[in-house]
Formats: structure tokens, C-alpha cells, sequence
């Protein structure tokens, strides 16, 4: 899924604070490049330090500002990345908080809308991963479907931003059919993950785990009664393992599903 771990396009919303940016003063570019450090090494006190200078950020910019919505929506991405280190019930409160905020206080016209309204869906779904709240899947597709509706197609077809939130609906899609066994949003959910992989370029870092989402929105289909959909759902793994790199985290859960995939097959016949 999309994590929305590029920089902000508000940080430099103005002459000033795009020489405070250069000088590494502004404290919405500060955050976002810690927020980016913490992606690449895991490093707890960047995340934290990213947090300090977020928080400063909401502080410092107006309301009228379009800076201030990108700091409430950059600590709603920081405490959902707190929320999947630490697993403590305060930091998804307050993404999902923040994220809220960062939607209502976001000025007509902000560009930056459609990002605000994806950092909290993405919280809204670790709240259903966590307790399986129906409310917050529901809110959650909302938000990734108005992503869709603010972000038009451009002349040469789908931006990377917007094949994101497509893969986002269908990932959303999927646990709301998976739970409901509704054919129907699974259907819908395999149309998106379909559109989000074929316009992923093939040497695209996300190509293999949009395989691996396909091949989750069939398994899903099989597990609702349709097994014709076993094959296409073990070659999107198996493509998606050949992909990702050795050491790779999503490795050993494609690996378990696979071996799930060929019981399966045994207890079909196929």
C-alpha cells in the first residue's frame, strides 16, 4: 500500500519558507526528511525527532495556511508509524485524530487534499485490522474513492499518485468482501488491484507487492466459493516472490501463503 512517504508539496508553499527549507529550518521539510530517514533506517529517534518537528510545524503555521493541514496530515502518517512499531492504542487514536483534522482544516483549493484524505483512510484500516470496526473500513473505501474523484486523469493516463490510491481502494475493498464473503466487492476490489499492476511499470519497486495484492484479492475470491480463481492467485504469488528481493520482509508470508495455496489445490482436486 501506498504510505505516502514523499516529501510534501506544501513545504515550500512560499518564497520564505522555501529558504528557510534550503537552510533546513522549516519544520514542515525537517520532518519530512527525518520522517524519510526513519523510512530508510528504522531509526526510532528520527521517527520521534520527526514527530517534535511536525508538531512544531502545526504550531507555527496558520490555520488559513495549507502548511497546516500537511503538518496535522504528517502527524497523522508519524503516529501511524509509531502505531506499527509500538502497537500502543494512544498513537492510532491520534492518527486517526490528526488525520481528521488535517481533512477539516485543509483550505478550499489545497492541492494537497487528496494526500490528507489517504493518511487517514490508511489509519482508518489499521483501526479495522485491530478491531474489525465495519465503520472504519466503510469510512476508509469513502476517503480512497474521493481520492479517486479529486485526482482526474492526466493526459498520458494514470499518475504514480493515483495508481497508489487505486491499489489502496482495492486492498480496502478486499477486507470488507474477504469479511462479508461479498462477491460483489471482491469483484470490485480485483477490478482496481487488475488496473494498479498494469499500469506499474515492471521495474517499478511496488510491481511485486501489487502481484502479491492481486493474488490476495483472488485467494479472496476462492475462499468465497470460486476456486476456478486458484491458478491466476498462485502465479501472482510465485511471480511476486521471483521479485522481491532475498531478505525482504514480505517474503515469508508469501511463502506461507503459497504452501496454503498448494493444500488448497489438494482439497480441490486440481
Amino acid at each position: 500500500m501506498a504510505r505516502w512517504f514523499g516529501r510534501s508539496k506544501s513545504r515550500s508553499h512560499d518564497p520564505v519558507g522555501a529558504a528557510a527549507e534550503s537552510e533546513h529550518l522549516e519544520p514542515l521539510g525537517v520532518s519530512d526528511d527525518l520522517r524519510l530517514a526513519y523510512g530508510r533506517t528504522g531509526d526510532p529517534k528520527l521517527l520521534r525527532g520527526a514527530l517534535q518537528a511536525a508538531e512544531l510545524a502545526v504550531q507555527v503555521y496558520p490555520v488559513n495556511d495549507v502548511r497546516h493541514a500537511a503538518a496535522l496530515s504528517s502527524l497523522c502518517v508519524l503516529h501511524r508509524l509509531s502505531w506499527e512499531r509500538e502497537r500502543a492504542a494512544p498513537d492510532l487514536i491520534k492518527a486517526v485524530d490528526y488525520g481528521r483534522r488535517a481533512v477539516d482544516k485543509s483550505p478550499p483549493g489545497d492541492t494537497e487534499l487528496p494526500r490528507h484524505m489517504s493518511s487517514l483512510a490508511t489509519a482508518l484500516q489499521e483501526v479495522y485490522d485491530s478491531t474489525q470496526d465495519e465503520e472504519s473500513i466503510d469510512e476508509a473505501i469513502n476517503l480512497y474513492r474521493g481520492c479517486l474523484d479529486l485526482m482526474p486523469l492526466s493526459s498520458s493516463g494514470q499518475g504514480e499518485e493515483r495508481v497508489s490510491q487505486v491499489s489502496n481502494l482495492a486492498n480496502s475493498l478486499l477486507r470488507k468482501g474477504r469479511s462479508s464473503r461479498d462477491n460483489d466487492i471482491l469483484n470490485e476490489a480485483a477490478a482496481h488491484a487488475r488496473a494498479a499492476l498494469r499500469d506499474t511499470p515492471d521495474d517499478h519497486p511496488m510491481h511485486p507487492v501489487r502481484l502479491v495484492n492481486l493474488g490476495g484479492v483472488l485467494l479472496g475470491l476462492v475462499q468465497s466459493g470460486h476456486p476456478e480463481h486458484l491458478g491466476e492467485a498462485e502465479d501472482m504469488y510465485a511471480r511476486g516472490l521471483r521479485e522481491f528481493p532475498a531478505g525482504h520482509p514480505a517474503r515469508p508470508g508469501v511463502e506461507q501463503t503459497l504452501a496454503m495455496i498448494k493444500d488448497l489445490h489438494r482439497q480441490f482436486g486440481t
